[in-house]
């Protein structure tokens, strides 16, 4: 997978993974996948290096 950002919203991660961005809520929720926001900002941040690194995680757990 190529991304050209490295800090993606929600909406972006949620389409890079192929899910809902509800999921991608729940993912940052339980702490499985890491994100930020900024101080006095509404919106969710998340690294690139998170969401290869959720892929990363998710590709091992089905071997």
């Amino acid at each position: 997978m190529l991304i050209n950002k490295t800090v993606l919203f929600v909406s972006e991660a949620a389409c890079a993974l192929g899910c809902s961005s509800r999921q991608i809520y729940h993912l940052i929720h339980t702490g499985q996948l890491r994100a930020y926001k900024d101080e006095g900002a509404w919106a969710w941040k998340i690294p690139e290096e998170a969401v290869m690194s959720y892929i990363t995680t998710r590709i091992k757990a089905r071997k």
